[in-house]
């Protein structure tokens, strides 16, 4: 058996054994399945490796490991087809429903691969919109916190008028300090008595409001420094939403921008439809020969001997029931 018949049964699932007492028949019949697997492989080897270079923003290997997941699903999904013994009816309606699913999910990453310039141009269009509704909630938030910091200015501006007014009119403070002090006297019979004497001092200090004036300028330095910012800020505001909106830009921002392009272009609809065709028809495409083809020797052996272990099994639990009997 050569390389390509062992790389079609370990994607397929066939038996090797059993396929070398096999005809030339069933040899086709898996190289035709091994054909159809091999182009799902590479497709959606293709739309996984995409998927997560452009959405996920994953490294080679992170792109590499999703491209091998892909064509994981997609094989085992392809084997409950091809391993099937006979024909189903709803097996094929099963496989049609998650067809079209992969269709539909294949056809919209390679459409936003394929018409990628054509979608950055529609995002413009988006992101201008986008601007227009959200730039002014943005600003109103910048206007109501320039409105805070401007009251809170001009209270401290009143407030270090009021003081500096004060310590222009006063600008020490006198302090009275008393000490009492007992000097001894003499007295007329010789004794000496404690007299007690009050000392008063005076002692001008700056007056206390001036270091109010000065916390309060330190303030008044940090919200009018706040308020160059959110000047700044609300100048470059249109820019900096303009720029996080076009950063931002995910798998369903793309998708609505590829749903609008659609909707407004006729040629990119008509070219979305034959993608759509030509990526459910490789879907299908193993199901159809399963459905369409006569049944190969490969199979009649596997439903043999299935026949015969159902008939062995079948006598056994007659002689079972027999000897209990």
């Amino acid at each position: 058996m050569n390389t390509w018949l062992r790389l079609g049964c370990f994607l397929t699932g066939w038996n090797s054994k059993i396929l070398v007492q096999c005809s030339e028949a069933s040899y086709k019949h898996l190289k035709k399945y091994t054909a159809a697997l091999l182009i799902l492989m590479i497709l959606w080897g293709f739309t996984g490796f995409c998927f997560a270079q452009r959405y996920v923003q994953a490294p080679l290997w992170g792109c590499i490991l999703s491209s091998l997941i892909f064509i994981t699903i997609i094989v085992q999904i392809e084997r409950q087809i091809i391993l099937t013994i006979g024909t189903s009816k709803v097996g094929f309606v099963f496989r049609l429903f998650i067809a079209i699913i992969m269709a539909v999910l294949g056809s919209a990453i390679l459409d936003q691969v394929i018409f990628g310039e054509d979608i950055k141009r529609k995002m413009v269009e988006i992101t201008d919109k986008q601007v227009t509704e959200l730039l002014p909630v943005r600003l109103k938030v910048i206007d109501d916190k320039l409105m805070e910091l401007q009251h809170n200015i001009d209270s401290l501006d009143r407030m270090n008028l009021v003081l500096n007014d004060e310590i222009a009119k006063e600008p020490t403070s006198r302090i009275v300090s008393t000490s009492t002090t007992y000097k001894n006297v003499l007295q007329e019979d010789g004794t000496y008595k404690k007299i007690p004497e009050t000392n008063v001092s005076v002692t001008h200090v700056p007056n206390p409001k001036i270091k109010q004036v000065e916390t309060n300028n330190v303030n008044l330095d940090r919200f009018r420094k706040q308020q160059d910012e959110y000047t700044i800020k609300k100048m470059e505001m249109e820019k900096d939403l303009r720029t996080e909106l076009s950063n931002n830009v995910g798998f369903l921002e793309e998708l609505h921008a590829m749903l609008e392009l659609l909707a407004s272009r006729t040629e990119a609809l008509i070219f979305y439809c034959i993608i759509f065709s030509f990526l459910i028809s490789l879907e299908l495409f193993v199901v159809a020969s399963k459905m369409s083809d006569k049944k190969c020797d490969y199979d009649m052996i596997v439903e043999h001997q299935l026949n015969v272990k159902a008939t062995a099994l079948g006598e056994l639990v007659r002689n079972m029931n027999k000897n209990q009997d």
